[in-house]
């Protein structure tokens, strides 16, 4: 495995490649020692690591800054999830950006209809964010509901607010 991390504005962004595929991205460390220590502890292997502007990051610190969501292809390493998981996490990476979709209704995209749980529990899993956009998924009340496992989080209001702002729209709530 390899860790490839850069500077975005004062913090640093980091990815987990595995054989060039992405398995982990992180967008928010304080310095790039935390950024190395954080994502070296994700495997237990010995790692290299890299610091350059790699597509995956590229794309990263874009979606991070409200300022770039055009992705290049990414190969995603979907080790340790089920086939189910995978599809859920796959079809979420088509939701546009600036548009959002229920926990049902994404359940029900992925094939699998009445399954609001457990989507939310893949969003839980999800260790490609924001790149497979989880804080694209709310409550069918149209509430925001979790994010990084904390309910109200601002972070999930903001980098909704910032993709709407993006697609020249209001803000989102």
């Amino acid at each position: 495995m390899k860790i490839v991390i850069s500077k975005n504005k004062e913090n640093w962004a980091g990815i987990l490649l595995n054989e060039e595929k992405l398995y982990y991205s992180h967008s928010s460390f304080k310095n790039k020692k935390d950024a190395i220590s954080y994502l070296s502890r994700i495997v237990d292997e010995d790692v290299s690591v890299e610091e350059n502007e790699h597509p995956y990051i590229k794309a990263l610190i874009g979606i991070e800054n409200g300022t770039d969501y055009n992705l290049p292809k990414i190969k995603f390493d979907f080790t340790d999830f089920t086939e189910k998981e995978e599809k859920v996490l796959r079809t979420l990476f088509e939701v546009p950006v600036g548009e959002t979709v229920s926990y049902g209704e994404l359940a029900a995209r992925a094939g699998f209809p009445g399954a609001a749980q457990f989507v939310g529990n893949v969003m839980m899993k999800n260790r490609f964010g924001p790149i497979i956009p989880c804080h694209r998924v709310i409550l069918s009340s149209g509430k925001l509901g979790k994010f990084a496992g904390e309910a109200n989080n601002p972070r999930k209001k903001q980098l909704l607010d910032q993709e709407k702002r993006t697609k020249g729209l209001d803000s989102f709530l």
